[in-house]
């Protein structure tokens, strides 16, 4: 097995563990705050949650654009290249952070937040308090993901990601003794967030300093770099961002203020739990993701191909596999899971899982072009897009109720797939038909490498 598909396993496994910390994270917390809290007070933790995830959007996209120039740095045996662009590279999106968080909290401390979301179990004090704690560790999650981009560039992309998770193992085990044994609220949740995410970027500090990649200590030190193109090149990545706010986020912020709190609640359960098909491809489209960027010259085509092929067929049937396996026992574990809490509405779930296995086909081929700086087609078409599905939401929320706000995601998702798939290919040098044949062939080879790579392990 070659070393570029070795490491793409070995990434497969830490990415698992992820997943494994982002269910855990996910799925133990809706039980646990709905125990503790009324369905009310997490319907509004949920509104206020929402709104920092769009912090996402103003890094500029360049996490995403310096980390595929460290890859590509790398690809090319630039070791010197790769530790001035580091230092750089984190400095600047540090700095960009620091006067983020203090414009931010002067603007939440002088707006009525409470009022302009019709909060009523949370007061305005304690919600300007969970904003800033909450922005605050958005901030700092994304430039632990700039070290991870040096991990990536060192080829210790598992350890990274395996960090990651054991930050969100933290997370929910300190959650649940501070909020179902302690008796705690939004604050000490919103703290213990922070909290995690301040540990998880030392930790990454301390490994890529152990690999000859130290974070400056002074930030504000005088660049050797000129980022002005990948900060241009990562407005575009920003873009994606954007667009799944506007689907994601933007469905919460537009059923809770056209169906209120309650239905906050309900969506967000049923959605959480049919995205666990969309979070098992992430297995697959991190790693992916993370070697394209490596193999970028004309000689790796073939190889990037043939993995590419390889990864959609495996992750397609799986997610049709996960799906099948929703829909079957989808009712008994939400009734588990929320404790009887919120109704399972059968039409809903079934709805946002066909929109999940959409998004999975099209979210693996465009890793290729995301891992490589060549996603300006797909950034604008992604935003189109979201745009589209954005308006159908209001329009179906208005006029049809919440079991039709699914139809608007599937039209979306049906769109990207038709635009990505020949985009992906032509960079390949492969035809949209001999793509989706593969895609459609059960992935019986594939499943034999991995377990003969399982039981090479064991032995």
């Amino acid at each position: 097995m070659s070393g570029v598909r070795t490491r793409l396993l070995q990434a497969s496994g830490a990415s698992g563990l992820s997943l494994i910390a982002r269910l855990l994270e996910q799925f133990l917390l809706v039980p646990v705050l709905l125990t503790a809290w009324s369905v009310e007070l997490f319907g509004e933790w949920l509104l206020i949650a929402a709104i920092p995830i769009y912090l996402s959007l103003l890094d500029f996209g360049v996490v995403q654009s310096g980390s595929n120039e460290l890859a590509k740095r790398a690809g090319d045996n630039d070791d010197d290249g790769v530790r001035r662009f580091f230092r750089d590279y984190t400095s600047f999106f540090l700095i960009w952070s620091i006067i983020l968080f203090a414009i931010l909290s002067a603007l939440v401390a002088s707006s009525p937040v409470a009022d302009w979301l019709s909060l009523e179990r949370i007061g305005q004090t304690d919600a300007q308090i969970i904003f800033v704690l909450l922005i605050a560790g958005t901030l700092l999650s994304h430039n632990a993901l700039a070290l991870i981009g040096g991990m990536r560039a060192k080829k210790i992309f598992p350890a990274g990601l395996t960090t990651r998770a054991l930050g969100a193992f933290l997370r929910v085990g300190l959650a649940f003794v501070a909020v179902a044994l302690l008796d705690y609220g939004p604050i000490a949740l919103a703290a213990i967030l922070l909290g995690t995410r301040i540990l998880e970027y030392a930790i990454l500090a301390l490994i890529l300093a152990g690999r000859g990649l130290t974070v400056p200590i002074n930030p504000f030190r005088k660049r050797q770099e000129k980022l002005r193109q990948f900060v241009t090149s990562g407005l575009e990545f920003l873009l994606f961002p954007l667009a799944q706010s506007l689907i994601l986020q933007g469905a919460i912020v537009v059923i809770g203020f056209t169906l209120g709190a309650a239905a906050v609640a309900i969506f967000a359960t049923h959605r959480t739990l049919s995205r666990a098909t969309s979070q098992a491809v992430q297995l697959v489209v991190i790693p992916l993701r993370a070697e394209s960027g490596l193999l970028q010259d004309e000689a790796s085509r073939p190889e990037l191909a043939a993995i590419l092929l390889s990864a959609s067929r495996l992750t397609f049937w799986a997610a049709l596999a996960c799906a099948a396996l929703l829909l079957l026992f989808g009712a008994p574990i939400f009734a588990l899971w929320t404790s009887g809490k919120i109704a399972f509405m059968p039409a809903l779930f079934a709805g946002l899982i066909l929109a999940t296995i959409l998004e999975a086909v099209w979210t693996v081929a465009s890793s290729i072009r995301l891992g490589s700086n060549r996603h300006r087609p797909l950034a604008w078409s992604y935003l189109a897009v979201s745009v589209l599905a954005f308006a159908l939401m209001v329009l179906f929320a208005a006029n049809l109720g919440l079991t039709a706000i699914p139809l608007a995601l599937i039209i979306g998702e049906v769109l990207m797939v038709a635009i990505t798939i020949p985009l992906t290919v032509a960079v390949l040098d492969l035809r949209s038909r001999d793509y989706i044949a593969a895609l459609l062939t059960f992935p019986a080879k594939e499943i034999g490498v991995l377990a003969n790579h399982l039981a090479g392990r064991r032995g």
